[in-house]
């Protein structure tokens, strides 16, 4: 790690570096800059050794938005995973709370053998000030290979979404338009006539189903999505119903 890596513990925001053998590698003060993460030497932390090039050049990167303290994954190969409370999770992009762990794998496949445990590279967030709560403000993570759904923000780790079955053709539709439209941001409209297309493929007349049959679908996806507030799936009456993944 560079100089202001080896930094030493302070009261303020800070990043504990932990080897995959377990081994303390120092502490990163988190100040203000973005801080790189990954093989290469010019990254602010450096994992290494990494003789099967698990980590990716740049894998992933801590950076400030606010008053908060965020990790994005830089599209590294492997991924980064986010542990909270005893339980992990692949993330893109995350608010870090007091206690997280940011943990990216150090074995190849060649090197993973089943039963035994994984090892990661731990980066422990430490910041038992301003930036330990964490927004209300919830979005969307979409895997379209696994065709899986994440929930992430607030204070609970990111959590997989489980529909209904319609319930999650709606919000697969959705989200797929959303991605064909580039993300816009203000998120994806689909029509009431749309959805209905979508949801009853199989009916000889999609649209002989009534609008109040697609409300029934939405209002099994909201608990899915713990959208109690509608801000991730917004109605628009008479219209259908809009989709908005990131806030």
């Amino acid at each position: 790690m560079t100089e202001r890596d080896t930094a030493p513990a302070s009261p303020g925001p800070a990043m504990t570096v932990v080897s995959p053998d377990g081994d303390d590698r120092g502490v990163v003060a988190l100040a203000g800059e973005p801080i790189r993460v990954g093989r290469e030497p010019d990254n602010d932390i450096v994992l290494d050794p990494d003789p099967a090039r698990v980590i990716s050049r740049e894998h992933c990167i801590i950076e400030r938005v606010g008053r908060r303290w965020w990790m994005r994954d830089l599209d590294s190969r492997n991924h980064t995973y986010l542990e909270r409370r005893g339980v992990s999770a692949q993330v893109d992009r995350v608010e870090l709370l007091h206690g997280d762990a940011v943990c990216l794998h150090a074995d190849g496949p060649a090197e993973r053998v089943e039963g035994s445990d994984i090892r990661f590279w731990r980066l422990a967030f430490s910041d038992p000030g301003e930036t330990q709560l964490a927004t209300p403000l919830k979005w969307l993570q979409y895997f379209p290979a696994s065709q899986t759904v994440w929930v992430l923000g607030g204070v609970q780790l990111p959590q997989r979404v489980d529909a209904p079955p319609k319930a999650r053709r709606m919000l697969l539709f959705m989200l797929a338009r959303y991605r064909e439209l580039d993300e816009p941001r203000d998120g994806v409209f689909a029509s009431h006539a749309e959805l209905k297309a979508a949801l009853w493929s199989d009916d000889s007349d999609p649209q002989r189903r009534s609008d109040g049959a697609v409300a029934n679908v939405a209002w099994e996806l909201r608990p899915a999505l713990g959208d109690d507030d509608q801000r991730l799936l917004q109605t628009e009456t008479g219209a259908g119903y809009r989709l908005v993944p990131r806030p």
